[in-house]
């Protein structure tokens, strides 16, 4: 099973990986592998997770920090599946994605 990306978040990861490509080579597609080892995980086992504070309830939002990088994929439920609704920075505009869920 795999979680699909609302347009957003596959926005957030390929300008990512082409930011980390641009400065060391082959760092893009190593971003791009570890997201979707996460991504995976979080299709196996969506509640494992961090709850995301201060959401709607009922939109389940969970972060999955990713490995080796400073990023989290963030799910959550839309249109009544779980999709993945950022790949965000840790510490970049923290909170720019809120808006996609509002």
């Amino acid at each position: 099973m795999r979680l699909p990306f609302v347009a957003e978040a596959a926005d957030d990861l390929q300008k990512a990986a082409a930011w980390y490509e641009s400065r060391r080579s082959g760092y893009g597609s190593l971003l791009v592998a570890e997201v979707m080892q996460v991504a995976e995980r979080a299709a196996q086992l969506p509640l494992s997770g961090a709850p995301v504070r201060d959401m709607n309830p009922a939109r389940d939002v969970r972060r999955f920090l990713v490995r080796r990088f400073p990023y989290s994929v963030i799910t959550a439920i839309v249109n009544d599946e779980r999709a993945i609704v950022a790949v965000a920075h840790g510490r970049r505009d923290p909170g720019y994605w809120h808006d996609r869920l509002r």
